[in-house]
């Protein structure tokens, strides 16, 4: 079956090599606008200055990203309102923590969909695991925030994240990047654009990357000369392994593009992305067990004494042999994170007049990664977990785009199915609960979709859309002992399968009142999709749950003022939000002692605004800011759940803002810009109970950059500061105070300095 599936694979893809013509949002001609300074976008399939589209979008380009020296898709969550991104948990592990208006998911597990679609040249990424991405040129970012089920479909109920890569151009181009800064940061990163014929151009990136971790790796002996606990290095700085935190990053992309006439091109894009360093740095911030079978040594207990400090723990990545009966296992694990990925795709455009236009899109994606974590960071036997994934992805979409005078018009379908094999080994000693899983999760999904962009006058337009989504998956559970033996029978085989079939609408009026300022109003619907809770430590936790659906009202201004040297953007809305999709991590009130369950927690309404503000007020001076708030309360939960009514969901502040200015001042024959950006999240929860134990408090970080550039601008040089005033704050917790009486927290880098030269010719 599987080899049926590699050669639907190779099928489709050798159709769209050779037989599929397409119109297509042409990433590389989509950007800026240089005649009128303005962002042009491809959020409706076409191209649209950012101030035509009635959607609720934030648009970052190649040029800001190297101002502000970012290089990570988290990283440009900071100035975006209602948005955040989050590393996850070591426990979860290379994967992104999503969320907008609230709307989002943060635990990896490819059981879950994401409710922020994620996209790299208009191909889904589908799952969590992987969307860490290294922004290796870039184009520009599309932040498009509510609801975008019948333009982008599946799980993007909350928004989407848009990645527009560098096409070739064949003019002979290229830069060299190099990197160097605190911790050790060494990177390079390099671009080739070639004309290899008249009609075929080669565009070739790479980028290396590495730096030592944040967060020291200590011998709780020979750090505290307890002798309790005898040390097991003896050296000078007492180091028991390498810092977590660290970066280790490879990757490549070569596109190829084919151009015979003005009717047809095709490009032709593959990856790769290696990753080989430390987990996330993680810091015990509470410690409160003790029990015989988990206590370091006999007698002593865990407690505040294994609170290391700021940026240093006491992991062993070891539980050591049994103790009270219990049997013996392998006495260590990998603490390195591990991340192979590849893909390829293909992107046809037939133009048959003017007027009507087709696009086709073929990918395949695939990943290994491994990765693992001992949660109680510390010489105590609480628990420690490995995982390894393998993840397959095949998708393709067709569209047809008809542009007929006062109606412009797509009808599109979409067809994807993924395999993902994940490997789980678990060591929770307080439960005695040791066993090793091999569970396949697969799926399918089917859209047809259509929009049409009516002009009802010239200044009133509406827009329309419809999307039907049909998808199946099924989670098979193995779980073994360590002897080889079925671990639960009860829980062994495949689930019953989850199907969803749902259609979303969007509804949208916006009347132009003048060439400056935009209004419109929006009703638009989204979905994710239901499945199996999968983590059974026990059987009675193989739950279903449904699938979440958003109804979403919205209006919106966009205006540009002072000969469009300023911008303002407000946008208010309000969700009717159901079936929303929360983790229990805590589940003895389902008379379960350890485990976690993914449930149906209620019925939720949102509401809220945010604004962004830009401009360039004199030549040399431009600056940006946004501001947002989410109100967002349940109106029902289900008690089922054991959930509290006054609960928010993870990763969902109330407020948040941005502030940015940069001054080019002149230097006869060459420019200097110093540049700040200040931003500010309120506090958040990270698990669904919410509770002071997995609270983050608010926190504002501020960055700062100093460049250099010639007359030309091919040679820049450019100074950062990240975390400017060195601010201690947390980007993520693991809360596991009700079963194993203890607080991970991963803090945020402390300040660092990096140095940039890039040469452009």
């Amino acid at each position: 079956m599987r080899f049926n599936r590699y050669l639907l694979a190779g099928a489709a893809l050798a159709g769209c090599l050779w037989t599929t013509a397409a119109f297509a949002e042409d990433a590389g001609a989509a950007g800026k606008d240089d005649s009128s300074n303005d962002i042009i976008v491809t959020a409706q399939f076409r191209e649209q200055s950012i101030q035509d589209t009635p959607i609720a979008i934030s648009a970052v380009t190649a040029d800001m990203l190297d101002a502000r020296g970012q290089t990570n898709i988290y990283e440009v969550a900071n100035q975006v309102p209602s948005v955040t991104l989050k590393p996850s948990v070591a426990a979860w592990g290379p994967s992104l923590a999503a969320s907008i208006r609230g709307v989002g998911q943060y635990n990896f597990n490819p059981a879950l969909e994401p409710g922020v679609g994620v996209f790299v040249d208009d191909v889904y990424y589908a799952t969590l695991t992987g969307s860490m991405l290294d922004l290796l040129d870039i184009s520009r970012v599309e932040v498009l925030r509510g609801p975008q089920g019948t333009l982008t479909g599946r799980n993007s109920l909350g928004g989407a994240v848009r990645i527009f890569t560098i096409e070739p151009k064949g003019d002979d181009s290229g830069s060299v990047e190099l990197t160097g800064g605190s911790r050790n940061l060494l990177g390079i990163r390099a671009s080739l654009d070639v004309g290899l014929t008249d009609t075929l151009a080669l565009r070739v990136s790479g980028m290396v990357k590495s730096q030592t971790g944040y967060v020291k790796v200590l011998d709780y002996g020979c750090a505290t000369g307890d002798p309790a606990i005898p040390a097991a290095v003896n050296t000078k700085d007492c180091k028991a392994g390498d810092p977590q935190g660290g970066i280790g990053n490879q990757a490549v992309r070569a596109q190829l593009k084919f151009t015979p006439d003005d009717k047809f091109d095709f490009l032709l894009a593959g990856t790769y992305n290696h990753e080989n360093h430390t987990g996330p740095g993680g810091v015990v911030t509470y410690a409160d067990y003790d029990n015989p079978e988990t206590n370091p040594v006999p007698g002593v207990p865990f407690d505040s004494r294994f609170v290391c400090g700021k940026y240093c723990n006491y992991a062993t990545y070891s539980q050591g042999a049994g103790r009270d009966g219990y049997p013996a296992i392998a006495d260590s694990i990998d603490p390195r994170t591990y991340y192979e990925g590849w893909s390829i795709s293909g992107k046809a455009n037939y133009h048959f007049n003017d007027e009507v236009t087709l696009t086709s899109i073929t990918a395949y994606r695939e990943y290994d990664t491994s990765f693992a974590v001992d949660d109680d960071q510390s010489p105590a036997r609480l628990s420690y977990e490995a995982t390894s994934l393998n993840h397959k992805f095949f998708s393709q979409e067709g569209r047809l785009n008809a542009d007929l005078d006062k109606v412009q018009i797509t009808l599109g379908g979409f067809y994807s199915w993924q395999d993902t094999f994940y490997y789980s080994f678990f060591d929770i000693r307080p439960y005695f609960l040791q066993y090793y899983g091999k569970d396949d999760v697969r799926a399918t999904s089917a859209a047809a979709f259509a929009t049409a962009i009516a002009k009802l006058t010239d200044k009133l337009t509406l827009t329309a859309g419809i999307r039907y989504t049909h998808e199946r998956k099924t989670y098979t559970f193995h779980h073994f002992n360590m002897d080889g033996t079925v671990n639960d029978p009860a829980i062994e085989g495949t689930s019953p399968p989850a199907t969803d079939s749902v259609v979303d609408y969007r509804a949208s009026l916006d009347y132009r009142w003048s060439d400056h300022l935009l209004t419109y109003a929006t009703f638009a619907t989204g979905f994710k999709g239901g499945g199996i809770n999968p983590f059974p430590a026990a059987a009675a936790l193989v739950l279903p749950f449904g699938p979440e659906k958003l109804k979403n009202y919205e209006v919106g201004l966009k205006s540009d003022f002072f000969d469009n040297r300023l911008r303002f953007n407000l946008t208010g809305f309000y969700d009717k939000y159901s079936g929303v999709q929360l983790t229990r991590l805590d589940v003895s009130e389902y008379g379960v002692a350890f485990g976690s369950l993914i449930v149906n927690a209620g019925n939720a309404t949102m509401k809220g605004f945010e604004a962004e503000f830009s401009g360039e007020p004199v030549d040399g001076l431009q600056f940006n800011s946004s501001l947002s708030y989410l109100d967002f309360k349940f109106d029902y939960i289900n008690p089922a759940t054991f959930l509290a009514p006054d609960i928010v969901p993870p990763f969902a502040p109330a407020w948040k803002w941005s502030v940015g200015a940069q001054y080019e001042i002149g230097l006869g024959n060459s420019t200097l810009t110093p540049r700040i950006d200040v931003s500010y999240q309120s506090h958040i929860y990270t698990n669904a109970a919410n509770a002071p134990t997995n609270r983050i408090d608010g926190y504002t970080v501020a960055s700062g950059s100093l460049t250099w550039a010639n007359e030309k601008r091919d040679l820049t040089v450019a100074l950062h500061v990240d975390n400017l005033f060195n601010k201690y704050y947390f980007l993520n917790n693991f809360d596991l105070t009700g079963t194993s009486g203890l607080i991970e927290s991963f803090p945020g880098a402390p300040r660092e300095f990096s140095l940039v030269v890039r040469k452009a010719f």
